[in-house]
């Protein structure tokens, strides 16, 4: 995702900003999970790189709009949308413990071990948390969850093979 700003890109033969690529430009309608895609050309250090602008509308604010952006311009709009999202559920994670199970303020100690200890036991009552939010908030059996599960291990990688010469 990248600020607002009056940086210039080559769109359709012309230098425009985002915002007047976004206003020159027909939306999508609102159930859409996108407002607009647009091919542009980015200019770093003399170089000319293709991009892919993804408008999605700001869910705070429903007038305004959030661009996504991506150098592969092979991927379709819904995976760059796919993308960005996935790291967003650690965020949240993250900010959870932190905000409301004091998991940076409990413990001020520099033993690597103690340190280990804390944060499992603040996983752990997250965890305790929120398996009755799930039970009471969320349809799915186990054996759905286990699914999804699987789902999610099949994007993750921690190495990728390497192509034999």
């Amino acid at each position: 995702m990248v600020k607002k700003s009056k940086t210039k890109y080559l769109y359709n033969g012309e230098k425009l900003n985002m915002k007047e690529i976004y206003s020159w430009n027909k939306k999508r309608r609102s159930s859409s999970r996108y407002l607009l895609s647009v091919s542009v050309t980015v200019e770093k250090d003399g170089e000319s790189i293709p991009a892919k602008f993804v408008y999605v509308r700001n869910k705070s604010r429903r007038k305004d709009w959030l661009l996504l952006v991506s150098t592969d311009t092979g991927h379709s709009e819904e995976e760059i949308l796919w993308v960005y999202g996935k790291p967003w559920d650690i965020e949240v994670f993250f900010k959870g413990c932190k905000s409301y199970l004091n998991l940076v303020k409990e413990y001020r100690g520099i033993s690597y071990d103690a340190m280990n200890a804390h944060v499992a036991i603040v996983f752990s009552r997250y965890m305790m948390l929120s398996v009755p939010r799930r039970e009471n908030g969320d349809d799915k059996t186990i054996c759905e969850l286990c699914f999804c599960l699987l789902d999610e291990m099949e994007d993750i990688t921690f190495s990728a093979p390497c192509a034999s010469s």
